[in-house]
């Protein structure tokens, strides 16, 4: 059974670079590393707040840097795999030992094309939150999709997930919705900013205008000021990491708590 939307996974140019970013920026902790050899891959898992984020570097970059991934945890990874493509799921690799050598993993494509890795291992990397000024959640990943109904579907009946909120936005014509794993939190919304499906990091903010003071001060770039968020509650702004991955922050109450 799949049961933990565990981590969102990030391919970057400059592994030195981007560590200091999510560390000194956004306080984020190194929980664990390791390099791969063979396919010439470092790999380093941060806790940013209560959740995790992976970064992956490879010395040939044959990989498009960007969001990647997500990750999911499995208790019996080889039925999981089995039956989700069976149901459909584009299949990408097969259950093996996992690169890193940290138990065992696999690969399938969600309908939009999104990677969707799953993992059996008993590597516990996240304890608690790491402190911060400002940021104390991640909210969510952001997903964007050609089909809201076929999305939803796929991550609620075959992966398991559940509903945490839904909101409507009369002036899209569409509606937000959250599903959850755990206490991770996945948002599904129409494809209206292009580029990556998997498009953007949301953290929660006690406020978005002192956390764009704090990210400057400490050497980051908003993306603009403040503004209302989507669902006209709190306020949104953002910042972009050293490879262009958006992280987005938001002051209204979690998902998961409003």
């Amino acid at each position: 059974m799949i049961h933990e939307l565990n981590h969102i996974g990030i391919v970057v140019t400059d592994l030195d670079a981007s560590v200091d970013f999510y560390t000194r920026v956004l306080g984020a902790k190194k929980v664990w590393e390791t390099r791969v050899e063979a396919a010439g891959m470092d790999i380093v898992y941060l806790q940013l707040a209560q959740g995790l984020v992976e970064l992956l570097s490879f010395a040939d970059n044959t990989l498009p840097v960007g969001t990647n991934h997500l990750g999911f945890y499995s208790d019996n990874l080889d039925d999981d795999f089995a039956r989700l493509v069976e149901r459909g799921a584009e299949p990408v690799v097969e259950p093996r030992v996992a690169a890193s050598g940290a138990g065992r993993q696999a690969i399938v494509r969600d309908p939009d094309g999104v990677s969707i890795e799953l993992l059996q291992r008993d590597l516990p990397l996240r304890s608690g939150t790491v402190p911060h000024p400002h940021i104390h959640a991640i909210d969510h990943f952001a997903l964007q999709s050609s089909d809201h109904d076929r999305t939803f579907d796929f991550y609620t009946r075959e992966l398991g997930m559940a509903v945490a909120k839904q909101i409507p936005i009369p002036t899209l014509e569409t509606t937000l919705s959250y599903l959850h794993h755990g206490q991770d939190v996945l948002e599904i919304l129409p494809n209206i900013h292009g580029g990556a499906r998997l498009h953007h990091m949301a953290l929660a903010v006690d406020d978005v205008e002192a956390t764009l003071a704090y990210v400057a001060s400490m050497g980051g770039t908003p993306d603009g000021p403040a503004r209302p968020a989507a669902g006209g509650v709190g306020s949104i702004a953002s910042v972009t990491d050293p490879d262009g991955t958006v992280i987005e922050f938001i002051d209204r109450p979690r998902i998961l708590e409003g």
